[in-house]
């Protein structure tokens, strides 16, 4: 099945991400991985963004300030072909600025506007994926799946088929450490303590 409006470019990049073909294996009648299987696993990683003020970006002319960029502290995010519920940005009256009037690095979460915003404050309600955590998880099916492999030898050939799941499993766990939503930990210092009281 095809993915929905808006996610094409993301599913696309995960399909690189997971070495994913259209038909890798089935389960039942389902053939494994369909666009729709790797959507399922994108909006399993999805932040829903409700009116984010968008930070904006000073752009020097001839010594004077413009607002033409806007940036957003997400990233890959659906595109404005999925619909005003899904991607829209809107002024401090609430009031719809127009996809005429901008255009997106959806990848980076940049908004560019085509004439001077004068600084005005925008806001962006929007879904953003993780794509790591998703490349994680298909990893990590893919090595399900792989778990009845078995290794055997035959006229002098050897096959070691439980080398796919290990290659699984470790490209699973290399993007899990990159995930946006793995945990991470940060000691933090203040200047006016000495270092040495951690010890």
């Amino acid at each position: 099945m095809a993915a929905r409006k808006g996610m094409e470019h993301l599913v696309d990049v995960l399909r690189g991400m997971t070495e994913s073909g259209t038909a890798d294996y089935s389960i039942g009648t389902a053939n494994y991985w369909d666009d729709d299987h790797l959507q399922y696993v994108l909006d399993n990683h999805r932040t829903d963004v409700y009116h984010e003020e968008l930070g904006k970006v000073e752009n020097w002319n001839g010594g004077t300030i413009r607002y033409l960029d806007y940036m957003s502290r997400y990233k890959n995010l659906e595109k404005t072909t999925g619909g005003t519920a899904i991607f829209i940005i809107e002024d401090r009256t609430g009031a719809d600025v127009g996809t005429a009037n901008y255009s997106v690095d959806y990848f980076r979460g940049r908004i560019t506007f085509g004439a001077d915003t004068g600084g005005s404050v925008l806001y962006l309600t929007c879904r953003s994926y993780d794509l790591d955590g998703a490349a994680s998880e298909v990893w990590r099916n893919k090595a399900s799946h792989a778990a009845n492999l078995y290794d055997f030898s035959t006229d002098n050939h050897r096959f070691a088929r439980s080398q796919y799941m290990k290659h699984c499993m470790e490209m699973a766990n290399r993007y899990a450490q990159s995930s946006s939503s793995s945990t991470k930990t940060t000691v933090l210092l203040r200047s006016d303590v000495n270092a040495n009281a951690l010890d």
